[in-house]
């Protein structure tokens, strides 16, 4: 992640207060302070990090779909397994082509990408909500991806504000 010798680093406080706007200003910060780029981050790199973070949070939760669907022997529940991991396919691809955005200084298209994989997300709950036994796993999933998502769009917003 480069940044320039004039960039802005974001104080621990700015980020907490960036991380207020998502709803929970304590799950946010923690988050971002998981990865180590956030010590010394100005506001696109912070956008990078959250993009980065709900990225890999896509694609294990995207690992976990492929292998339920494989060790299920109800065929019902592997064709939910297999749409909701289509869903997160497409999810994983809009954050790619949101961090295209980032690195091009498209600020105000990234929106549109997050908006674009939370669709994907409330897609895969809307075709689990009629399987009542998987249904709470896979909807604490599908939140704790659209609480990252969140993220980014406030990291992102952030961005458009300067």
């Amino acid at each position: 992640m480069a940044t320039s010798s004039t960039a802005h680093y974001l104080t621990d406080n700015e980020i907490k207060h960036l991380c207020s706007k998502t709803g929970n200003l304590e799950a946010c910060h923690k988050l971002l302070k998981s990865d180590h780029r956030t010590a010394k981050v100005d506001a696109k790199g912070l956008t990078e990090v959250s993009v980065d973070l709900a990225s890999n949070k896509a694609n294990k939760i995207r690992t976990q779909l492929n292998s339920f669907s494989k060790a299920t022997h109800d065929s019902g529940l592997r064709n939910l397994y297999n749409l909701c991991s289509k869903n997160y396919d497409d999810a994983i691809r809009d954050l790619e082509v949101a961090k295209k955005n980032l690195h091009s200084g498209a600020y105000k298209d990234i929106s549109i990408q997050i908006n674009d994989a939370v669709e994907e997300v409330k897609i895969c709950e809307i075709v689990f909500n009629g399987a009542s036994s998987d249904r709470a796993h896979i909807k604490k999933k599908n939140k704790d991806l659209e609480f990252c998502l969140n993220i980014v769009k406030v990291t992102s917003d952030n961005l458009n504000k300067k």
